[in-house]
C-alpha cells in the first residue's frame, strides 16, 4: 500500500513538471514568433535580388557607349523603338525599386511586379540588344 501511495505522489509531481516545461516552452515560442514577424521572408528576398539581376542584366541598366563610334552613333540608338522600351522598362524598374526602399509597397507586391516586369521584358525577347 505503501508502494501505491508513493507511485501515485511521484506521478503527480512528474505530470506537473511536464506542464510547467511545456508552460515555459510555449512562452519562448510565443516570444520568437513574434520578434519574428517583422522580419521578411528569406527565400522571397533571394528570389527578390535574383529578379533584379536578371531585369538589370536583360536592360542593360546601367548601359554606357563603350568607345567614342558608338558614342557618335547613340542619337540612331535612341531614335530606335527597342531602346525607347528598354529605357521605359528600366524607368519602371527605378520607380518600383524606389516605391519599395520607401516603404510604399510590401516586399510581397514588389516581388509580384517583379515578376510582372521580368515577363514582359521575357516576351519581348532579344530585342533591348543594342542596335549598332
Amino acid at each position: 500500500m505503501e508502494f501505491l501511495f508513493f507511485f501515485s505522489l511521484a506521478g503527480v509531481a512528474i505530470v506537473v513538471l511536464i506542464l510547467l516545461f511545456d508552460k515555459k516552452q510555449t512562452i519562448k515560442v510565443n516570444t520568437v514568433l513574434k520578434e519574428t514577424r517583422s522580419v521578411p521572408p528569406l527565400f522571397m528576398l533571394k528570389s527578390t535580388e535574383q529578379k533584379i539581376s536578371a531585369l538589370k542584366t536583360a536592360l542593360r541598366f546601367d548601359d554606357m557607349p563603350q568607345n567614342m563610334a558608338a558614342a557618335a552613333s547613340m542619337a540612331n540608338i535612341y531614335n530606335n523603338q527597342s531602346e525607347n522600351n528598354r529605357q521605359s522598362k528600366v524607368q519602371e524598374l527605378k520607380l518600383l525599386s524606389a516605391k519599395y526602399n520607401n516603404g510604399q509597397i510590401s516586399l510581397e507586391a514588389y516581388n509580384v511586379k517583379l515578376d510582372q516586369l521580368l515577363e514582359q521584358v521575357q516576351s519581348q525577347g532579344g530585342s533591348f540588344e543594342l542596335a549598332c
